[in-house]
C-alpha cells in the first residue's frame, strides 16, 4: 500500500506510473497524453529518486530534462527525501503541426511547495515555494514521443 513521504520518512510503495495506450499515437491527442505522462514520471523521480523511465522518455541532447532528471536525484541523495510536490496540469495546449517532425505545447505545471529531509529528519535543503509555471514542451515522434527541449515561458 502506498504511503506518502512525511516529515518521518520516505514515500513506501511509490507506484510507477503507466502509461496510456493513447500516449504511444502519433496525434493530438497521443501527444496531450505523453505530456501528462511525462510530468507524472516526473512526480515519480522526484518521489523515488528513480530517473530511469523519465530518461528513456526524453532525448540525451534535452538540457532542461537533464536538469529535471538531476533534480531529482539530488532530492533523494545520501537518504534525503522530499515532501510535497504534487504536479498538476491544468492546461495543456498544442497547435499540432502535421507536417513537422517535432511538435510543442504550452503547459500550465502546477507544483506544491517541497520540503527536503535527511535521514535524521532535518531540513535536507531549503524548501522550494509553489509554483504555478507556463512551460513551452517540444516532442518528436519516432515509434515513441520523446521530449526534445522544454522551458518556462517568460
Amino acid at each position: 500500500m502506498y504511503k506518502p513521504a512525511d516529515a518521518k520518512g520516505k514515500a513506501e510503495n511509490v507506484p510507477m506510473p503507466v502509461m496510456p495506450e493513447l500516449a504511444k499515437e502519433n496525434s493530438k491527442e497521443g501527444l496531450e497524453a505523453f505530456i501528462r505522462y511525462w510530468y507524472e514520471v516526473g512526480g515519480y523521480a522526484d518521489e523515488t529518486g528513480d530517473i530511469s523511465e523519465l530518461a528513456t522518455l526524453s532525448q540525451k541532447s534535452c538540457n532542461a530534462c537533464a536538469y529535471f532528471l538531476r533534480g531529482a536525484q539530488d532530492g533523494n541523495r545520501d537518504g534525503r527525501w522530499l515532501v510535497g510536490g504534487a504536479i498538476r496540469i491544468p492546461t495543456l495546449d498544442i497547435e499540432w503541426e502535421s507536417d513537422q517532425e517535432s511538435q510543442q505545447a504550452r503547459v500550465q505545471v502546477v507544483q506544491d511547495a517541497i520540503n527536503y529531509y535527511n535521514p535524521d529528519g532535518t531540513e535536507g535543503r531549503p524548501s522550494d515555494p509553489p509554483t504555478n509555471d507556463a512551460f513551452v514542451v517540444t516532442a518528436s515522434f519516432d515509434s515513441t514521443w520523446k521530449v526534445v527541449d522544454t522551458g518556462v515561458i517568460r
